[in-house]
């Protein structure tokens, strides 16, 4: 083969090459940029997430991670949820496209996909926004989200959602529905702020707003026995299932928002109705306290507190014996460090589960069928 005909041969094996490649990186960026079938935000890096910041057209929410946790800053930096965080970035990152089109004024407002914050629009036309951050504050992502789309309303809920980034003058639609995220800060809180178990309670105190005054007690020889009440003596029969729901109280508890401040707890004191403690088998003890009656204008709010006291002996088929199973020192620890975690705040909490903490012992006692007469009059 002669030399210039093995060069022309190099230089043509060189431009195929280079437009394999070419033909290679262009479909890559496509796939990466949005096309039909293709994970939109496969490359968002999850672990680098610091921050997330959602607006809405009437509200914002601003969560930030601070060593282990992260918190809702609307809130006092009071826990978030992490799961929900989690569910945020995980549907993200599984959200196919659907189809994508130019991003017009005319259909931006159409579809609700102004910047909420966005001046001289009416907030149906607006969208919500999610912007996420790292530790040095460098932006991750930036999107604005619409409307939902149904294919077709007459045989489920909606399949899809529109949504637009703000590197790209286009509009995606994705198979996920991120509506559920576009909520305020009491949606992002951690609801469950105690974890026991209900079958650890051995005694349940309720004190009057002085905590000084014992209005009843119940409670139980050992794990797996039934609750006696011990003060005051009643020849009455207890309400099975308003008990239960006494007991349950405290383990099932769940909030809806919280408070804090000087100011609000020096009142919540102040209007207490009473106080309620839950003595645990390992020594914990837990105090909620109850803010004044609430209604449909008034919140009910809670306090909760954690102490320790060693317990003393316990029951085991019938028999008292010397407790050697005390956690000691370290469950004292504990349960400091959990009223320290707990002691600042107030919790707002659903008012049927106020309800369940029974105040006192009338509310739990079955009332007495009254006699009557042969002819239907009360018996003297």
């Amino acid at each position: 083969m002669k030399t210039k005909t093995f060069v022309i041969l190099l230089i043509s094996l060189g431009v195929l090459s280079g437009a394999v490649s070419l033909l290679i990186y262009s479909r890559d960026t496509r796939s990466r940029s949005g096309e039909m079938g293709t994970y939109l935000l496969e490359q968002l890096p999850a672990n680098e997430i610091a921050s997330i910041v959602i607006e809405t057209p009437v509200a914002a929410v601003s969560l930030k991670q601070q060593a282990d946790s992260w918190i809702v800053e609307e809130r006092f930096g009071y826990p978030a949820d992490f799961s929900k965080i989690s569910d945020l970035v995980r549907t993200l990152k599984e959200a196919k496209v659907g189809r994508k089109f130019d991003a017009s004024e005319k259909v931006l407002k159409r579809l609700s996909m102004k910047s909420p914050d966005e001046a001289g629009v009416s907030n149906e036309k607006k969208g919500s926004r999610i912007r996420m951050a790292d530790a040095e504050g460098k932006p991750v992502l930036d999107m604005v989200l619409g409307k939902t789309r149904n294919r077709d309303p007459q045989k489920g809920p909606p399949d899809g959602q529109y949504i637009m980034l703000s590197n790209a003058p286009e509009i995606y639609l994705i198979d996920k529905i991120l509506s559920p995220f576009e909520s305020g800060p009491s949606e992002w809180l951690e609801k469950t702020p105690v974890d026991i178990d209900a079958g650890e309670i051995r005694k349940i105190t309720s004190l009057g707003p002085d905590a000084a005054t014992v209005r009843y007690a119940f409670e139980r020889p050992g794990k797996g026995k039934d609750f006696a009440l011990i003060d005051p003596s009643t020849d009455q029969n207890i309400k099975e299932p308003s008990l239960n729901r006494l007991a349950n109280a405290l383990s099932s508890l769940k909030i809806e928002d919280v408070e804090t401040s000087a100011n609000t707890l020096t009142s919540f004191a102040k209007d207490a109705l009473a106080r309620l403690d839950y003595a645990l088998f390992d020594g914990r003890i837990y105090h909620v306290t109850l803010g004044k009656a609430c209604s449909a204008s008034v919140p009910c709010r809670i306090r909760l507190e954690v102490d320790y006291q060693p317990p003393g002996t316990v029951k085991e088929g019938g028999d008292e014996k010397a407790n050697t199973n005390t956690p000691g020192e370290a469950a004292a620890t504990e349960a400091k460090k959990e009223n320290e975690r707990l002691k600042p705040w107030i919790f707002t909490i659903p008012e049927w589960q106020y309800k369940a903490f029974f105040t006192r012992v009338e509310e739990l006692r079955e009332q007495k069928a009254e006699k009557k007469g042969a002819d239907g009059t009360p018996a003297n």
